[in-house]
């Protein structure tokens, strides 16, 4: 079934449309028609005056390469709902929170609005639904959830608001100075978060040298310095609003580095004398620490949903859990007093604690989908166990 969308171009800013405005070097057409593409919509009609139409077919052209089917029309022209499929009205002049419009199109709602403006609404929609107030759609901390393309302030205001997904006390303890590096970088086009991602890669070897030369505080605090970075990359991809599979190696590498510095951290520890504990405790770390990874990346591959989020107990964990940023504060932390061995024990500690957890939450979420999916049922016609048949 196709799924058609027409992008409306009402407002104009400076004599330019305000739908063609540029935030944080992504145009907001842009942004929606990757949204959309993003959301299964497969064509893309563009309702707006001559020139805006003659701008945005220059800038994006039919949409092949985007792999849309982009056609123009002029006001006044009455762009059609689709017969076989699902079409949706956009009021291209505005920004939405990507939770929002998913809840919207994912909802029995028809028409959502902003302040008592139509942004959104399901055109020839054969569903009895019901309006609905964007910021209804959204936690509170997301909100407003919709804001003018043409409110420069409030639109990077809440691009950056919405670009968080960090619920860790250290994610919100590293928010502001994120945020404060996205403001300033953001309109740095050719840094693009890939490139963020290199270089906080290419700077770990740096925090490595200064663990192995026992110079704990300081490797501690660049290493805490790199992690504030780390979490540049994905903002920076959000606030743009054009995410690439590539983008996910992200994870891989940030792996990578991390397990550097805390294998870096133990070894610097075994050479200023701290010998066979420093090492023994140094490699349990490093095994449970893997072993929390696992069972939250297995958790999210089968369920589809991240544990942190799966339900409000985990979300309340997921505040204090075991990561990268809290091990770095109890390496810095246990450094500044001169006693770095103490950080490591700390840090082992925690993350004992976070794989037990996730071991004991992912078992039993895991659990109770088989139920409901039938799964134990079928368990018990296994060996023997089946019913005996009815008799008369």
């Amino acid at each position: 079934m196709r799924r058609r969308s027409v992008l409306v171009f009402e407002d104009w800013r400076g004599g330019a449309p305000v739908a063609l405005t540029r935030h944080f070097c992504t145009p907001l057409v842009v942004r929606w028609l990757f949204l959309l593409k993003s959301a299964g919509f497969e064509e893309v009609v563009v309702l707006a005056p001559a020139r805006a139409v003659r701008e945005v077919e220059a800038l994006v052209g039919d949409g092949a390469e985007l792999g849309l089917r982009i056609s123009y029309e002029l006001p006044g022209s009455q762009a059609a709902p689709s017969r076989d499929g699902e079409s949706l009205f956009v009021r291209a002049d505005y920004l939405v929170d990507p939770e929002a419009f998913g809840s919207f199109l994912g909802g029995e709602y028809t028409t959502a609005l902003h302040r008592g403006v139509v942004i959104l609404r399901k055109l020839g929609s054969q569903t009895a639904g019901r309006e609905v107030e964007l910021d209804a759609l959204v936690e509170p901390r997301r909100r407003p959830a919709c804001v003018h393309g043409g409110d420069e302030a409030s639109a990077r205001a809440a691009l950056q608001r919405w670009s968080r997904k960090g619920i860790h006390v250290t994610s919100r303890l590293n928010a502001p100075l994120e945020d404060a590096i996205i403001r300033a970088v953001g309109g740095i086009c050719w840094l693009t978060p890939n490139r963020v991602t290199l270089l906080v890669n290419a700077l770990a070897p740096l925090a490595m040298w200064l663990f192995l030369s026992g110079d704990f505080l300081r490797a501690s605090a660049f290493s805490y310095a790199l992690g504030v970075l780390d979490g540049v990359d994905g903002k920076l991809a959000r606030v743009r609003g054009v995410l690439t599979k590539l983008g996910h190696l992200e994870h891989s590498l940030d792996a990578l580095y991390e397990q550097a510095l805390y294998a870096s951290f133990t070894l610097g520890l075994v050479l200023q004398g701290y010998g066979l504990l420093a090492a023994s405790l140094g490699l349990a770390f490093l095994v449970v620490d893997s072993f929390v990874r696992h069972v939250y990346n297995q958790f999210a591959l089968v369920t589809g949903k991240p544990l942190k989020r799966y339900s409000r107990f985990d979300e309340k964990f997921a505040l204090v859990d075991g990561r990268r940023n809290i091990y770095l504060l109890y390496f810095l932390a246990s450094s500044a007093a001169g006693l770095p061995l103490l950080g490591l024990v700390l840090a082992l500690a925690h993350a004992v604690v976070t794989a037990l957890v996730y071991l004991l939450r992912a078992a039993h979420h895991l659990r109770e989908l088989d139920r409901r999916e039938g799964v134990e049922a079928f368990k018990k016609l296994l060996g023997g166990c089946a019913r005996r048949p009815l008799t008369r």
